[in-house]
């Protein structure tokens, strides 16, 4: 393939990744539910959720965290910019939406169809490569989060996202994640790091 070709190929894939759409981003959901199991299944563990938590999961994708959620007793709300994605979550889980346990909404971080101080997890992994503006994005969190709430970004490594497009991606480091939640007037900030060095989950409270 030549260099151009390569180029429109992560450009595209990298398109999917930020908003899957069509059969295509189907695919691209299944393939992100698969990779992204393990670093969400930490995040959700670090998330500490108790019976009655609501639940945020912003850019849920495949939806892999709601299963995992309302086992544990939460009222879980799913945020997406894919409307593709939010209407196969309607679909998938229908029962859940119809009891009140799952709510799934398509909105950007940036503007929140939530109220203040309305939930207290937030769990987001993945996207913030996507955000228009970081700050935007972290103080829009904080508003919708309750004194106390807990937020866990999850995210990879720089060294590990050597072929996605960066005209799509912004890659961010954890250490500027933690700069930001501070600045944004998030307290008890703290990184994880996965031994392997891929991923990284960065915690933080809302005071």
């Amino acid at each position: 393939m030549s260099p151009r070709g390569l180029t429109r190929l992560r450009r595209g894939l990298s398109n999917q990744l930020s908003r899957p759409s069509g059969p295509a981003g189907r695919l691209v959901a299944v393939a992100m539910n698969r990779g992204n199991r393990g670093l969400n299944e930490r995040a959700i563990e670090l998330l500490d959720v108790q019976p009655g938590s609501r639940v945020l999961d912003l850019g849920f994708g495949g939806g892999l965290s709601f299963s995992a959620l309302i086992a544990r007793g939460a009222t879980v709300v799913g945020v997406d910019r894919a409307h593709d994605m939010v209407d196969a979550a309607r679909a998938k889980h229908h029962e859940d939406v119809e009891a009140g346990r799952l709510t799934v909404l398509v909105a950007e971080v940036e503007d929140l169809p939530l109220e203040d101080a309305s939930l207290d997890r937030v769990l987001t992994i993945n996207t913030v490569y996507f955000w228009r503006s970081l700050d935007a994005g972290l103080s829009e969190l904080r508003r919708v989060l309750a004194p106390g709430g807990t937020l866990v970004i999850g995210i990879r490594d720089g060294s590990v996202m050597k072929q996605v497009s960066l005209e799509v991606f912004t890659l961010r480091s954890p250490q500027a994640l933690a700069a930001g939640l501070g600045a944004a007037g998030y307290e008890e900030v703290a990184i994880t790091t996965s031994p392997d060095g891929a991923t990284h989950l960065v915690r933080a409270t809302r005071t």
